[in-house]
């Protein structure tokens, strides 16, 4: 599966200065398959590391390890290949990001189990994420462009803000995720509105992309006709063909009258 990659995120230029330095220096024996498992093993650390945190906000060091790892296997496994010209696009494409949704669920739903936010939410947000990849797969095999970002937010800035939002209730205190609004966790009000915000985007992003499409295709259409017509033994096969369906009608005409 041949795509083109668009990450437009914030941090996007820096990254790929970044792991550009470190894939030129990892060593022959590395592969791309060693580093998405190093990844996947990133997300696990995550995970537990914030399922610990229930024992103790110390195991933070151990989520914000994971996090750094899975970012290290997830962002150069890609990269590694491509520097080596290696690439495996059918293949690649599908280990890459099936791994993805492996580690991000085990990452969110860690997040859900700790004590900084509520498992709701996080099977809120994570819903969420499945959406928007999902989103991201129809358009490559659509268009053949693989977005990797959304209003600046990418995969990179999606790790950095799990890896913030426990020092909000750490510094705020616990009312952050036990407090309650309308007789529900504010936490999960704040979240759901949140997400009906991004399923409206998602809906507008769908819309415009149909109405794009369909304009194209519409355009395309006209350009091979107009094309057909101009050539001479085409444009005498659409004549000889309308004056076939000419003589018919009449044929039939005729035929009716003299009944």
């Amino acid at each position: 599966m041949t795509t083109s990659r668009l990450n437009t995120s914030f941090v996007a230029v820096h990254e790929r200065i970044l792991l550009n330095h470190i894939v030129e220096r990892l060593p022959q024996w590395a592969t791309p398959d060693h580093l998405t498992t190093i990844g996947l093993w990133g997300a696990a650390i995550t995970g537990i590391g914030f399922l610990l945190c229930n024992i103790s906000p110390n195991f933070l060091t151990l989520v914000a390890a994971g996090l750094a790892i899975n970012w290290f296997g997830d962002s150069c496994d890609g990269s590694l290949a491509r520097h080596r010209k290696i690439e495996r696009p059918k293949y690649g494409f599908l280990i890459d990001h099936s791994s993805d949704l492996v580690a991000q669920s085990m990452i969110v739903i860690g997040l859900g189990c700790s004590p900084y936010f509520t498992l709701c939410s996080a099977l809120l947000v994570l819903s969420l994420y499945l959406l928007m990849s999902s989103y991201t797969y129809l358009r490559a095999a659509v268009e053949g462009v693989h977005r990797l970002s959304y209003g600046g937010l990418g995969a990179t800035e999606f790790r950095i803000m799990i890896a913030l939002w426990p020092f909000v209730p750490l510094a705020l205190g616990p009312g952050v995720v036990s407090g309650r609004l309308f007789g529900y966790a504010g936490i999960d009000v704040v979240i759901s509105l949140l997400a009906l915000c991004t399923y409206v985007i998602f809906v507008f992003l769908v819309r415009q992309d149909l109405e794009r499409l369909d304009a194209e295709e519409q355009n395309e259409d006209n350009v091979v006709r107009l094309h057909s017509v101009s050539q001479p033994g085409t444009r005498r096969a659409v004549e000889s063909r309308a004056a076939t369906e000419a003589e018919g009608v009449l044929s039939y005409t005729e035929a009716a009258d003299r009944k």
